[in-house]
Parts: C-alpha cells; structure tokens; sequence
C-alpha cells in the first residue's frame, strides 16, 4: 500500500481528494473470479479477515480462533497463499510452525468482464459479498457490546465514531463524497495499514467502514434508476 499524501498540502503539487483516491486504486488488484472463489470460502474468508484486522499469525492461532484443527487452518492458508491473498513470514517461523499474513496492497472485487457474466460468477460475488458484510457487521456489534458493558475505555468510545446519513445526492454528488471519504482515510491510515506490528502498547488496532451507496426508495420501488 502506497503512504498517504498530503491532501490539505497548499500549493500546485497539491493533490485533490480524487486524485488520492485514484492513487490508491490504481495500485489495488483487481480480483479475478478464480480467486475471489478461492477466497469465498467461508472459512478462508475469516482467516484472511483475521489475518486483516490482527496482523500476522501462526496456524495454530488461527486455529484456536476459529475452533477449527490446526491441519484445517493450514491447508486453507496454503490455498490463500496460492492465490497470492497472503504471505508466509520466513523470518518469523521455524520449522514446525509457520507464520503468516496477509498481503500487502488493496484489493477490488468490480464483477466484471465474461468470467462474471455467469450465473455461477454471480453466485461467487454474491458470496463473497454477503460473508464480507457479515464480517463488518460483526465487528462493529462486539464493539457495541463493549461499550454497552462498559469494558470499552469511555476515551476511546468518545474518539469514535458510528454515524449514518440519509440525503438526497446526484450521481456527481456522490462521486464526489466517494472520492472525499477515500482521501479522508487514505491521509490518516493510509501509511499505518502497513505495519504488521503494534508499535506501542498507546496504538490500537482501528477499523474503519465507509459506505455509501444508493438505496431503492420504497415509494419507488421497482422504478429504474436514471443516470
């Protein structure tokens, strides 16, 4: 993942909200249907989002995490690994116990070009889609909980943030809001998503969801859309 630019820099090198973006997208990797269907595995999508959200890890970890064998976990890490979706770290393991993570750039699923223009492909994409937005929805609910049973320190509660909006936007407007929330992002994580280790015992693992997307109005239901 490239480090983040300075989008508030003044000047004519300064970059604009959707030029970061662009950045950023131009160096992601499009998934090919062979991988995203390797990877929709239900359990090699968890341990690849394991993999994300806590950095590296042995087998055996995951194995504990998942309450799956530890043969289980290293087969489908090897699977993964074919993929190109992680990496083992050589430096980190020995002989009996290997250390994974996963691989570093951003990754985009389109669902596009013939592969996908199947029922088979749709079905691949549809899911990767649902485990994907499951895994988020997950997340954020066991943060909900610690804040409701107060386990969650209330200094970090307060610097979060867990906000929806509903407005009525054209497809400019949202293209542009898009393009802002990425550089948003990208300015302030961009270049820690890169560390595979907790710096210091004050840094915290941050997730971070943005969405924003049209929705099917329930007066409108079944009207096309323009544009």
């Amino acid at each position: 993942m490239s480090t983040s630019p300075d989008v508030d820099a003044a000047g004519p090198d300064a970059h604009t909200p959707a030029e970061v973006v662009a950045d950023v997208l131009d160096d992601a990797r499009d998934l090919d249907l062979a991988t995203l269907k390797a990877l929709s595995h239900p359990l090699r999508v968890r341990l690849w989002d394991l993999l994300v959200t806590a950095g590296p890890a042995t087998s055996t970890t995951l194995a504990r995490q998942t309450g799956e064998s530890t043969g289980s976990t290293s087969y489908h890490l090897r699977q993964l690994a074919a993929h190109g979706l992680v990496e083992e770290l050589p430096d980190r393991g020995t002989a009996r116990e290997r250390w994974w993570h996963a691989a570093s750039g951003a990754l985009r699923v389109r669902g596009t070009g013939d592969a996908y223009e199947t029922p088979s492909g749709g079905e691949v994409v549809r899911a990767f889609g649902s485990q994907w937005a499951s895994l988020r929805a997950d997340s954020l609910e066991r943060f909900h909980d610690r804040v409701i049973e107060r386990v969650e320190p209330e200094s970090w509660v307060d610097a979060s943030v867990d906000a929806t909006s509903f407005a009525y936007l054209t497809l400019d407007e949202l293209d542009a809001l898009s393009n802002e929330l990425g550089a948003v992002l990208e300015k302030h994580a961009g270049a820690a998503r890169s560390r595979d280790d907790r710096p210091s015992p004050s840094h915290r693992r941050i997730e971070v969801q943005i969405r924003a997307f049209p929705i099917v109005d329930p007066r409108e239901e079944g009207a096309t859309p323009r544009g």
